[in-house]
Parts: C-alpha cells; structure tokens; sequence
C-alpha cells in the first residue's frame, strides 16, 4: 500500500385512518416499505390537542408542507402521495388544482398531460372521462419499480384525507376560481384547513380572502420589489428557495410568515432556519424529517430512495435522473457533463461516515479522459460545486481508466489538490472495480480487496456520500453495492 503525506415505504394505496394519520406522526423510512427499516426509528410529531387549523401551524417555528405531496417519493399529487406524506410527518399538503374541459376539478400540476399523464395536450382539452382512462407515471424520475396511480378528484381526495387535514390550494389554470372555492366552501371546518395558494401577482386572491380563507402568495426574487404590497394582501409569503439570503432576509422582515419552496435537502433546511424561515415547502419528507439513514443502496427495489438526488435535478429536472437497473442492482448514469448523484438514503444526520464501499464498471467502453468514483466525508448534501459533484467539502475518490486511483480534496464545493495516487490494474469495459474508503485518523483506499494508498489527512468527516462521473463524454458508468459504516 502506497502511505502518502499530506495536511493534517410506502403506506400503499389504502388511506391511513385520520388518527394514524395525524395523530400518529410516523415517520415512514423508505418509499417502497410498509414499515421503517430497523434501524431508523419513526419521528415523533408533536400535534395540537384537537383538530389543527391553519391559525394554529401558521404560529409554529416550523412547519412542513408536502410539495405535490412530497414528489421526490411518491407520483405527484396522487392520493397516495398525500397519504404517504403526512403519514411521514408533514404538517400539511399542497395540492395543484385543474380543471378537465366538463369541469371536473383534479389534482395535477402541469398544464399539459405529457409530463406525468403520457398524453401531450392540454388537461383543459381532456374530459372526466379521458383523464381517468390515463395514470400518473413518474417511473422516471422514481425508478421503474413505482407503481402507476390513478388521477383523482379533488372532491374525492377532500374526503379521503379527512377533514382534519391542512391543505395548501391553488387553482394552477387559473380559470376555476369560483368552483375552486364552492367545492372548499363545502368542505367541513374550511377555512380552518384551507390555505388560498397562488402566484403572489395574480388577482384571484381578492375572492379568496373575500369568502374568508388564508392565502399564501409565492413569488421569485425578480418580485422583490414588491414584497411590501404582498405583504399586505397575504398571510403567509413564499419565496423561491433559489432567492439570495438578502432577499430572503427582506422578506422575513415583513413580520408574516414565510415558507420557502422547493426544499429537497438537509442544507436547505438548515440554510432557510438561520433565515428565519418557518415553513418549508418540501419535496423530500421522509429524508428531511428522518432521524437516521440506512446502510446499503436499494438499486435492487428499482425505487429511488428518500434523499437520494440527481446533481442537476434543479436545472433539467425529471431528464437529470440517471437510469435504476434492478436487475442488476444499479444505477447507470449517462449524461454527457460530470455530474454526481447524492446518496442521501445513506446519510445518518447524528453520525459520520467512517467506511464507505461502492462498485463501480463502465458497461460499454472506458472513457478517453477522466474517470469516475466516489466523493466521501462530504460536510453536507448542498448541491453544485465544481462539476456538479456537491457544494461542500470532503474527498474525491476516483477510479482513472489508464490504471491508477487517485485522492483529491474537495474544499467548499471545488477540487483542490491530488492529495496522493497508485496505480491498479487498468479496468476493462463490463469489468468492476470494487473501491473501499476508510475514514479514520488518515483516508485509506482498498481496490478489488488490496490496500492501495493510505493518505494523512484527517479534515473532513462529514456524513454524506455522492457517486461521482467526472468524464465529460456519454460513455455510461454504472454503481453498484453502495454500503456504508457510520462512525
């Protein structure tokens, strides 16, 4: 061994009763089981005597609402979304409104039927009729494992989720205001859970807030100058999670509330709590309210695991996410930039990382430049940074095609220096490389099971993993066996 020196689950499809819902607070640890991994033990959620109510969690420190009802896990604005959510710990659920062309009010994001539906037209063109002969498919931002799910009514939704729970509302058309608010109004205890969601610079607000409903007016930092007129108009203010934190700090300023979107990560939660902010608008529950991580990939499942990210998902969204292989137990990842895949499934909050294991093979043909591998010991999961592979610091471990491993700092997001290298035997196309990192007193590194370098360096010991391609080309690397130890 070369020494080198250096510096020193899902619930299903069935609805969780109103008290094991809300009351329960059970934190569900990976999408894809009924019940937490052991190990990670279900959080705690402290609830108000009583049915909540929007006065009530609009005065908490902090509250989470479920983004399309936390859609890095469950297909987006399903009822089993909303379920699976709130059965994780959300305090609330967002939900996009539209309407069908014979005025039936579904959840759905988007304008279009492409995205999630497959159908590439407009959802105001498409009858009842039509939309339910279509399904949500997010296999493939979820892995090809997840299970397709049925468009729902927002009535029938309302019902199901029982009407102690809080909801986050927006007429995402723009068009069905009225019978927005007549089906609300309908509602058991409405303008206790309700919440008017919507674009701050639209006019629909007036007739929420005229039938007496809270509102929550969101807006980009380019609106900045307007916050002082939000502020007046709304309960609670929005802002982008992309906003600067002088923008943010402006915002806070006004005295409301203010729930940022989209929250994805642990560092956007800590970053928007020094700021101020209360609510977090998160696409991510089970991974940020968890209390603990796992061990091991679960490429096998074929579903993305909660906290586990694509670099450039902010950027290209749905197309950033590489390909889960469950035959195989991999995950391929093909796009032509360097780019790095959080494993945030693995990261225990509480503890470091003390060994991390991954194989890693490029199936079809060796890159001509650059190589892939692994970035350990990072301080946080922010995303960015030099090459798309974290804003934060640690190592790069990574594996050259021409035969030698190599150990780079990773300091605040950028690659710094080779901290030490040996050589190995060249990797051949469809042949893996099994690497073992051990963080200790020094960064050890074993390949194929021989111990290869061994680097004095001791500054970084943060909990998170990402898989790094730092090859600039499309040739596909794929990782396999991802197993940590927490220290």
């Amino acid at each position: 061994m070369q020494q080198v020196g250096g510096a020193g689950s899902e619930v299903g499809r069935h609805v969780p009763s109103r008290r094991a819902v809300l009351l329960g607070g059970l934190g569900l640890a990976l999408a894809g089981c009924g019940r937490p991994e052991p190990g990670r033990q279900p959080r705690s959620v402290e609830r108000a005597v009583g049915p909540p109510t929007v006065g009530e969690l609009l005065s908490r420190p902090r509250f989470v609402v479920a983004h399309r009802g936390s859609g890095d896990n469950w297909p987006e604005h399903t009822l089993t979304a909303y379920a699976n959510a709130l059965a994780a710990g959300a305090d609330a659920v967002e939900i996009s409104v539209a309407s069908t062309a014979d005025g039936v009010l579904v959840c759905h994001h988007d304008l279009s039927a492409r995205r999630v539906l497959g159908v590439d037209r407009p959802i105001a063109e498409l009858t009842w009729d039509e939309v339910q002969g279509l399904a949500v498919d997010a296999r493939r931002w979820l892995g090809p494992s997840t299970p397709l799910e049925p468009v729902s009514r927002l009535e029938d939704v309302l019902e199901a989720l029982g009407e102690d729970t809080l909801a986050f509302v927006e007429d995402k058309q723009g068009t069905s205001t009225a019978a927005l608010l007549d089906l609300l109004d309908r509602q058991p205890r409405a303008r206790e859970r309700f919440v008017w969601k919507q674009w701050a610079g639209a006019a629909q607000v007036r007739a929420a807030k005229a039938r007496g409903y809270a509102a929550w007016g969101y807006f980009d930092e380019d609106q900045l100058g307007r916050v002082e007129e939000f502020a007046e108009t709304f309960d609670v203010l929005g802002v982008a999670i992309g906003t600067s934190d002088e923008g943010i700090a402006r915002v806070v300023a006004t005295g409301l509330p203010v729930m940022a979107w989209e929250v994805h990560l642990d560092h956007d939660v800590r970053r928007l709590t020094d700021l101020g902010v209360r609510g977090l608008m998160c696409s991510n529950v089970p991974y940020v309210l968890r209390q603990a991580g796992s061990t091991h990939d679960a490429f096998a499942s074929g579903r993305r695991q909660p906290g586990d990210l694509p670099a450039d998902y902010q950027r290209i969204g749905w197309a950033a996410q590489p390909a889960i292989v469950p035959e195989r137990a991999a995950l391929r990842v093909q796009r032509p930039e360097p780019t790095s895949y959080l494993m945030g499934s693995l990261a225990d909050p509480r503890r470091a990382v003390s060994e991390v294991t991954a194989r890693l093979l490029w199936p079809d043909a060796l890159p001509a430049a650059g190589g892939a591998g692994l970035v350990v010991g990072l301080t946080s999961d922010a995303n960015g940074g030099d090459g798309d592979r974290g804003d934060a610091s640690g190592y790069e471990v990574v594996v050259l095609p021409a035969g030698e491993v190599q150990v780079r700092a990773r300091e605040e997001g950028w690659t710094g220096a080779v901290l030490g290298s040996a050589p190995i035997p060249p990797p051949r196309p469809g042949q893996p490389v099994e690497v073992h990192v051990t963080l200790g007193s020094t960064v050890q590194v074993r390949v194929d099971g021989v111990d290869v370098l061994e680097v004095a360096d001791a500054r970084w010991r943060g909990g998170w993993v990402r898989l790094a391609k730092e090859h600039a080309s499309s040739e596909a690397v794929e990782f396999s066996s991802v197993a940590v130890v927490h220290a």
